[in-house]
């Protein structure tokens, strides 16, 4: 509705990242939460709002991968890590908030293929429920329909022409 912003700020190392909502009407501007590293904050993949529930997406690579965890956005408080497993996730696809169901890419989760290779995914916010969309050997390029009932799965290898799939829900061809 316009009336919030969130917004997030890395310190001059990018060792820091503060994840912080403003308030339109007035300005005011409150910290939520902000995670240090060692070395390099990853945000590549980025994070979203869920403002419906009061709730942010949030990448981290804490695990060592990069993961993404749920946390209230009143508090600030870690709610539970959605992701896991090997290999980093490499973009969030799609959300939808009623059905509480997350569509995302990774790299390296499909046995024996190049780890490089990125391949889509859809879990629930829970964290339960993860199922392989698109397994066939290659990087994938998916386009999600808006009713998230069907993905257009593109895929290819460097001595592999590409190949377009239709997938329903399930990933089944």
């Amino acid at each position: 509705d316009a009336s919030k912003l969130a917004l997030v700020s890395s310190s001059r190392d990018h060792k820091e990242a503060v994840l912080k909502v403003a308030d339109a009407s007035t300005g005011a501007v409150r910290t939520v939460m902000s995670e240090k590293v060692p070395t390099h904050y990853e945000s590549r993949t980025g994070w979203r709002v869920l403002w419906e529930t009061n709730e942010v997406l949030w990448y981290s690579q804490r695990d060592d991968w990069g993961q993404l965890y749920l946390y209230d956005l009143n508090t600030g408080a870690l709610k539970h890590q959605v992701t896991t497993g090997e290999g980093p996730v490499t973009d969030i696809a799609r959300i939808d908030e009623k059905s509480r169901t997350l569509w995302y890419g990774a790299n390296g989760r499909e046995a024996n293929q190049d780890p490089y290779f990125r391949h889509y995914y859809r879990i629930g916010l829970d964290g339960r429920n993860a199922v392989s969309l698109t397994p066939d050997d290659g990087t994938h390029d998916d386009q999600i329909s808006p009713d998230g009932k069907y993905l257009v799965d593109t895929y290819s290898k460097p001595d592999v022409a590409p190949t377009v799939n239709l997938r329903d829900a399930a990933g089944k061809l």
